[in-house]
């Protein structure tokens, strides 16, 4: 009896090392991912303050669309320029700024590091080096506290069902040890559920892999006895899972401008590819598509950043109105071609029109305010525009504007 409870240790001690190093991995990310968006959002704003004057409005949309603690502006004498939350012209408070680091920046150099606590939170701040004719002019400094650094519920609940998940491994590995003592067909069944648990280990350097692969194991798993409050939790996770997927991508944009892969573009089936993609990913809305005449001139352009400005516009359509028809209406016009997505939500209200394509300003709770500035600016980079139109009735019209090729 003995040798078979020491086996049964042995055989448990094992996998708990392995869901502990999970953990640990996990947190280590998600630490990583926190310095990784911080670095991301001010180096994009950087950019965006580039050859701008100083002023509090893009600093406080910034703090808004991140949840951040603090937003500012510095000169080399340490004198706010501008500040999110405060007056500007004053000396910053030298126990919240690190000198070192500010002239760091003003040589160029970009840090992030955590640098005092209020309480048990601790500050982290990123200092970022903001141009003006190529020379650096001012340093844009960045605060993030519990807010920032918080991952939400829906994170805590991914963490939770990947504790329970490494826990099933964990028994699942102990049981096939214990077997493995019985025989030859035991081992090789636990030498090979040992390679995906290494498999898993690694892929643990990508926290959203994680999360994701864990939410739809317990999805496959469990589908028979998941209650529909919990599918509905399942399936929120992995929607904020794509969130932060398209907001990497949409950083990746903001950052820098990639080549355009220009062809003739059918823009009548970009719409039919967008239109099919926005109502597998929103089911309750329906997209109406209409090509006047059946057909549309060809346009130079780049196909795939074309539908992501379509893809965009109809997924601000499918939130905005959640259920029902959205209609997409295409037509040429005196030399251009015209595309017109038109949804029925509460639509635009009239204080925020004027921002609406501002990098970082957004009228929803968890909305990245960079849908609209990126797609304005892929379909500019086409020569082309778009803008918000006046409409009667309820919702929004958005018009893309495009150059026909000539024939």
């Amino acid at each position: 009896m003995g040798w078979a409870i020491a086996a049964g240790a042995l055989a448990l001690a094992g996998p708990l090392v392995a869901m502990f190093a999970l953990w640990r991995g996990a947190q280590l990310s998600l630490e990583q991912v926190l310095d990784a968006r911080l670095r991301g959002a001010g180096e994009s704003a950087a950019l965006l303050l580039e050859d701008r004057p100083p002023g509090p409005e893009p600093l406080r949309s910034l703090m808004a669309a991140q949840h951040l603690d603090g937003a500012y502006l510095l000169d080399r004498q340490l004198t706010v320029l501008a500040d999110a939350t405060g007056p500007s012209g004053g000396r910053a408070d030298l126990i919240r700024v690190d000198a070192d680091r500010v002239a760091a920046a003003f040589a160029g150099e970009v840090t992030v590091a955590s640098t005092y606590a209020l309480g048990e939170v601790v500050v982290a701040t990123g200092y970022f080096p903001v141009r003006s004719r190529g020379q650096v002019s001012a340093v844009l400094a960045l605060e993030a506290g519990r807010a920032f650094s918080d991952p939400g519920p829906w994170l805590s609940r991914a963490l939770a069902l990947g504790v329970l998940g490494a826990l099933l491994v964990a028994a699942a590995i102990a049981v096939i040890g214990r077997r493995a003592l019985q025989g030859q067909a035991a081992a090789a069944r636990a030498d090979a559920f040992a390679r995906v648990a290494a498999m898993a280990a690694h892929e643990i350097r990508n926290p959203l892999g994680v999360i994701r692969g864990t939410v739809e194991l317990m999805q496959a798993r469990l589908k028979r006895t998941l209650t529909l409050k919990d599918a509905e939790a399942l399936a929120d996770v992995l929607g904020e899972v794509e969130r932060l997927r398209r907001l990497t991508e949409d950083l990746t944009d903001l950052a820098q401008d990639r080549p355009l892969a220009e062809d003739e573009v059918d823009l009548a089936a970009v719409l039919e590819e967008a239109a099919r993609a926005a109502e597998k990913a929103a089911p309750p809305v329906k997209v109406k598509l209409e090509v006047a005449g059946g057909a549309l001139p060809r346009v130079r352009g780049d196909p795939a950043r074309l539908r992501q400005v379509f893809a965009n516009l109809l997924s601000n359509a499918a939130q905005a109105q959640r259920e029902g028809e959205v209609e997409v209406r295409a037509f040429a016009e005196g030399g251009a071609v015209l595309a017109r997505v038109r949804d029925r939500g509460p639509g635009v209200p009239p204080e925020s029109r004027e921002k609406l394509f501002d990098p970082f300003f957004t009228t929803k709770a968890q909305g990245s305010g960079l849908g609209l500035f990126i797609s304005r600016r892929l379909v500019e980079r086409h020569g082309g525009s778009l803008k918000l139109l006046d409409v009667e009735g309820p919702g929004a019209c958005f018009e893309v504007r495009l150059s026909a090729m000539e024939r």
